[in-house]
């Protein structure tokens, strides 16, 4: 039983048609109300089909280099996608199909098991998106409130 891989090496496995699936902890906040940072875990398949919208799928940060997103599709083009994280503000943009590497069938958190269902995650999303927007206004406000009142205070 091979363990410990990187997502590099489990890349090229799949690339050869010899991968396990591999189950990976969630760090960043970019999915969040659905992936959970340090308390979900993934499990991702190398990509044998075409992504479908809705689809969580993993695939390399064109901007940093061992850097790898998981994201939802937003939109499937001829050859190249558009990623977008639910708690993201602003989609990834369009990402070359070659750089997609898996996708996520299994979410883990504690004892439960969660199927990912690409319908209701775009009805998720759509929806985390509006409030999203609205949460990052009021926290922005609440914010610029605060510093304003703290400069006040300071000049007395």
């Amino acid at each position: 039983m091979i363990q410990n891989l990187s997502l590099a090496q489990w890349h090229r496995l799949a690339g050869e048609g010899v991968c396990p699936p591999m189950r990976v902890q969630v760090i960043g906040i970019s999915m969040i109300p659905l992936l959970r940072a340090r308390r979900d875990y993934v499990t991702i398949v190398p990509v044998t089909e075409p992504p479908q919208r809705g689809d969580i799928m993993l695939f390399a940060d064109p901007l940093r280099e061992k850097r790898y997103v998981l994201h939802r599709v937003w939109q499937v083009g001829e050859d190249a996608v558009l990623f977008w994280g639910d708690n993201c503000a602003r989609p990834d943009g369009w990402i070359p199909l070659s750089q997609v590497w898996g996708k996520a069938v299994l979410i883990e958190r504690g004892k439960r098991r969660i199927t990912p269902d690409p319908a209701k995650g775009l009805r998720l999303a759509r929806c985390w998106h509006v409030v999203g927007k609205g949460w990052r206004f009021v926290r922005k406000a609440y914010h610029w409130t605060r510093n304003r009142i703290r400069k006040v205070f300071r000049r007395q």
